[in-house]
């Protein structure tokens, strides 16, 4: 099975399934996909996305971005509005004061964002569609713009808790930059000029090893585990969690 999907319309989708747990699990395709933009899917690509088993859709761009660049519609997937932005400002205080200076400019959002209540009760409401997701061979698809850097966090997420390693998910997230050879080329589709600009300025960011890790680095601080960290700032409990991997993990 193809990791990353060079479909018609579609920035930066990958398939996420096929990854090995530290159990020894593999994750199961055609549950999970991974993207950026997909306001430009052409019909061939809708048609290979029902074929798929396509059912939810995930958007974590903000009000605006939606805006400018609405998700293509389709009836055989549901379209949910989950901005990740804007943050209430307390994952950016949070980050600010831990106890290190090696992270990046990436790693600090990133830190924001999974220490900030608004952003946790977006990815809380992609973790109820991924445990409502029963159905054999029926997909969600989580995007943002680029599909890095919120999408990246939401990957982070989902692979943890899966009990992917933390090597594969890294290695997952750095994929991005294969996908963006020429970033500028891209700078039309993903950048609202009147919009934030500091969405526009993390689209335009290459990924980065330190970005990614300084997650694991914010959570092991603040909750101690990442159970801890699903549990108290998710709302994803020891049972939930482990119908989740019983949804999306071959047994």
């Amino acid at each position: 099975m193809k990791r990353i999907l060079n479909l018609d319309g579609a920035i930066n989708l990958r398939e996420l399934g096929g990854y090995t747990t530290t159990t020894g699990k593999k994750i199961k395709y055609h549950k999970l996909l991974r993207s950026g933009d997909i306001s430009n899917l052409t019909p061939k690509t809708l048609d290979f996305l029902e074929d798929y088993g396509l059912k939810y859709v995930v958007d974590f761009r903000s009000m605006n971005e939606q805006q400018v660049w609405p998700d293509i519609k389709a009836d055989f997937y549901h379209v949910y509005a989950d901005p990740v932005y804007p943050l209430k400002g307390n994952g950016e205080n949070l980050a600010n004061i831990l106890p290190t200076d090696s992270n990046s400019y990436l790693g600090k959002i990133y830190q924001s964002i999974v220490l900030d209540k608004h952003a946790q009760q977006s990815y809380a409401i992609l973790f109820e569609l991924l445990l409502d997701n029963t159905k054999p061979d029926k997909s969600v698809l989580f995007h943002c713009a680029a599909g890095k850097d919120r999408t990246g966090v939401g990957a982070l997420l989902i692979l943890k808790a899966l009990q992917v390693d933390d090597e594969t998910i890294v290695k997952d997230y750095l994929l991005t930059n294969l996908m963006y050879q020429d970033l500028d080329d891209l700078n039309d589709t993903l950048n609202d000029d009147e919009g934030d600009q500091a969405i526009n300025k993390m689209n335009m960011t290459k990924a980065d090893l330190n970005s990614i890790t300084s997650v694991f680095d914010a959570i092991e601080h603040y909750y101690g585990s990442f159970d801890n960290y699903l549990n108290q700032a998710l709302g994803v409990d020891s049972q939930q969690l482990q119908t989740l991997r019983n949804i999306y993990l071959e047994q």
